[in-house]
This record gives C-alpha cells, sequence and structure tokens, in this order.
C-alpha cells in the first residue's frame, strides 16, 4: 500500500492522503489550504494525481480543510464514490455551499477567481453516500471503517486495510477531552501505522474544567464594563460548545442578564442537523434531551440569519455578546463587528479556537497592535484573550495516550496536520515516550507500509 502526503504536511491545512494499491486508487480527505493569499493560491494547482483515476473518497469530517477541495475534485471529473457519516454529509453541504456564496461575492467585490461553482457543489453531494460507525465498506481490494474521532459532530477516523495486506489508521482531526454533547474519542484497532494529526503536538490544553469558569469570568467583565464580547467561533462545534455551556449557567443561574446574538447562517444551519442525530449525542446529552432540555438555546438568545438582522446588532444595547464566524477571522460577520468594537478598550475578543499562520486571528493573538479590517487600519485597544480548553484538537497528552491506547502499537507513525514544529515536537515525544519510530513527512512525499 503506496500513501502519498497531498497536503496538510508540515502545515495544518489542506489534508488529503492518496491510497494505493495494485488496482485501487482512494482519497482520505480533500481539503482546502487557508491562511495567507499564498496558501489560498495553492488550491488552485493540479492535485498531483488525475481526479478521474480515484475511485473513492472517505472524509473524516466536514471542515473545509478536509472537504474545501471536493468541488474542484469533481470538476476535474472525479466521478467515484465520496463516503462520510451522515452528520457529515448534512454540515458538508452546508460548509461548502457557503465556501462558494463566499467566493460569489469575493468573485464580485474584487474580482478574485472562484475555485468552483455551485453546480461542482451539487456534484460532490450527489456523490455523497452515508456510511455509520464501525461499518466496513469494500473498495476493490481495499476496505475502510469509520470510528467517533470526538473532534467535531460526525467526525471519524479512518482505519483502511488491505485485503492480505497491511491496516492504516487515519486520524483526521482528534477531538479534545470532556467535550459538551459528543462522545469520547474511540479506540483504534490494530494498524501498521497510523497518520496522526499535530495541530496540538507540542501543547497541553488547560483543564477542561475551567472552560465554563473562564468563559463566565470574560462575560461578567463584560457586562460591569457595559463592553461588547465578540466571540469568533467557528460554526461547527465551537459555536455550539459556547451555546450548550451558556444554556448550563442560564439554568443554573450564574450568567447576568445579557443579549446574546448568534450573527452566523452558517452555524444556525448546523445547530439545526446536530438536533436531527441525537443518536450521535454522548450520554450527558442525550439524558437531557429525553426530558426536554433544548441543550443549545436559552432567554436572550437572538439568531440573526439575514443581512439587516446582522446590521441591527450595531444599534443594540450595550452590554452584548456577538458569536460570529470566521472562526480564524479571515473573513464573515466577524470582521463587520472588529472593524465597529477593536478600537474600544471596554469590548474584549475571545479567541477560543486554532488560529492559523497568516490569519487575522493570529496576529491578534500574537498581540499586535495595529491590524487591517476590511481594508480598514484598525487600532486594537479592546482586550484580546482565549481560553484555551474549547479547543476541538487533541492536545499533545491525548495524541499521545490515543497512540498508547490503540489495540496494538503500530511499527510506525506519520505526523501531519501540523506546523512543522508542532508535527516534530510529536514525533519526538512519540519515538521517545512510545518507542515507536515516528516521521514527519514532506508535501508529496510518497511512503509504502
Amino acid at each position: 500500500m503506496n500513501i502519498t502526503f497531498h497536503g496538510a504536511a508540515r502545515e495544518v491545512t489542506g489534508s488529503c492522503y492518496l491510497v494505493q494499491t495494485g488496482n485501487v486508487r482512494i482519497l482520505v480527505d480533500c481539503g482546502m489550504f487557508q491562511g495567507s493569499a499564498y496558501t489560498d493560491a495553492k488550491n488552485f494547482r493540479d492535485f498531483g494525481f488525475d481526479p478521474a483515476d480515484v475511485d473513492a473518497v472517505a472524509v473524516t469530517h466536514a471542515h473545509l480543510d478536509h472537504t474545501g477541495r471536493l468541488p474542484k475534485l469533481c470538476k476535474e471529473r472525479f466521478n467515484g464514490t465520496i463516503y462520510a457519516t451522515p452528520p457529515t454529509r448534512d454540515i458538508t453541504k452546508i460548509i461548502l455551499e457557503d465556501a462558494e456564496q463566499i467566493m460569489e461575492d469575493e468573485f464580485k467585490r474584487e474580482y478574485r477567481p472562484k475555485l468552483y461553482e455551485r453546480k461542482d457543489v451539487d456534484a460532490v453531494m450527489s456523490r455523497m453516500t452515508p456510511v455509520d460507525y464501525s461499518q466496513w465498506v469494500e473498495i476493490g481490494d481495499l476496505k475502510i471503517r469509520f470510528r467517533d474521532a470526538g473532534h467535531i459532530f460526525g467526525s471519524s477516523f479512518i482505519e483502511v486495510e488491505e485485503r492480505g495486506g497491511p491496516r492504516v489508521g487515519f486520524s483526521g482531526d482528534l477531538g479534545n477531552v470532556e467535550v459538551p454533547i459528543l462522545r469520547p474519542t474511540a479506540q483504534i484497532g490494530a494498524c501498521d501505522a497510523i497518520m496522526i494529526e499535530s495541530t496540538y503536538g507540542n501543547r497541553i490544553h488547560e483543564d477542561p474544567n475551567t472552560r465554563s469558569t473562564k468563559l463566565r469570568e470574560a462575560i461578567v467583565s463584560t457586562v460591569k464594563q457595559g463592553g461588547v464580547l465578540m466571540i469568533p467561533a467557528f460554526a461547527v462545534e465551537r459555536t455550539q460548545d459556547l451555546l450548550y455551556e451558556m444554556n448550563t449557567m442560564v439554568e443554573r443561574g450564574t450568567l447576568p442578564k445579557v443579549d446574546v446574538y448568534l450573527d452566523s447562517p452558517m452555524a444556525i444551519k448546523v445547530t439545526e442537523v446536530m438536533r436531527s442525530y441525537p443518536e450521535y449525542y454522548d450520554r450527558e446529552a442525550l439524558e437531557r434531551v429525553m426530558v426536554g432540555d433544548d441543550l443549545l438555546d436559552f432567554p436572550g438568545l437572538h439568531r440573526t440569519e439575514s443581512r439587516d438582522q446582522s446590521k441591527a446588532i450595531n444599534e443594540a444595547q450595550r452590554p452584548k455578546i456577538i458569536i460570529a464566524g470566521a472562526g480564524m477571522m479571515n473573513g464573515g460577520r466577524i470582521q463587520h463587528h472588529l472593524v465597529r468594537y477593536l478600537g474600544d478598550p471596554k469590548s474584549t475578543v475571545l479567541i477560543i479556537g486554532y488560529q492559523a499562520a497568516g490569519t487575522l486571528g493570529r496576529r491578534l493573538y500574537s498581540g499586535e497592535k495595529h491590524v487591517d479590517v476590511l481594508s480598514e487600519r484598525v487600532t486594537v485597544k479592546a482586550t484580546v484573550t482565549s481560553i484555551g480548553a474549547f479547543s476541538a484538537h487533541a492536545d499533545q497528552k491525548k495524541l499521545l495516550t490515543w497512540l498508547h491506547e490503540a489495540k496494538s502499537p503500530p511499527t510506525r507513525v506519520y505526523c501531519t496536520h501540523g506546523e512543522e514544529a508542532a508535527a516534530a515536537a510529536l514525533a519526538t515525544r512519540i519515538t521517545e515516550d512510545l518507542g515507536i519510530q515516528a516521521d514527519v513527512p514532506r508535501f508529496e512525499e510518497m511512503v509504502t507500509v
């Protein structure tokens, strides 16, 4: 079995693995490169293989850096089957349609070229076949199995086995510990090699028990100052985590009275998808739903779907909380709020997710005091803070534990989906602590298992 790394090699985005045997070629993920303008330009390059020769795609989860080039794949004559869990299928449709609309808006506003059209998104959805967890699917001399990754709703790691040959695990993105609603990451089976993400391969997250406490502290501080709390949140999972935590605070009487604006049409749609699949909830969430608790709603929450509703937030009385995308602040409605409130010392930007190099979010997280937002130069006077415990990614400790608890240890591990320093740090720990040879592959490098 040959595996070629066509993305997420010594970088976080663009996940795409080509798996080849004597008669089958499949992809695990086909994600978009994200971050700087240079990174975005990589999406327009040739794949490095002929899409028409690919038999199938297995999608670990719906995030754009794992699905964003699927429409381009179909546009370039891929005609196979795309496998994903049912929630991943539904959320992928929302994410790809949103991405195409952003491209269309940018084309009209700035004449930026579009990577694909809406018909290409439709082509992706027409090829999607839902697969439940733990169900084996045969593709020629390969069979694949999806297991719960605990990263976002419906996310998976994938085991790929060649008939009479090796089995390889692809971690996709593994989830943090004690994440609301999601079930814990499943145990990986006996694999000869594992491709493991390393987004936080050199970091240890805050104690998850601090998640609610720190969120409440940020809310209370903003309310006391009469400011605006801006939370740039990914539409999938991070937004729902916030709503879950706030709903719990309301039920316990610990959330100050304040209006909360969910200013993300995509997050609103994803929330409805999550309501449709209670069988994917963890035990606590399922028990609460069974007694009539709406986990993702509470008094004072306003959903602003239209642009006019979004603009009306500007006139809403302070204090207020605004949850909006994009999570890395490199687009979306959050930018309009940043232009308005970044210069206000009474306001706060609360970062709760990974910020890729080159993004506005990374610049704010790094402490830059002058940033460009929507072609305006803005002086940062608002407080910028973060809560690492909200991360949807596993930290170094969780990644090592997941490998250690495999049914049997792999003989080789490849650290991907991480900036070079993070991937190298994780590889070193895997080799030293677990005694497993670990490497950090390069873009378009091929390995044989």
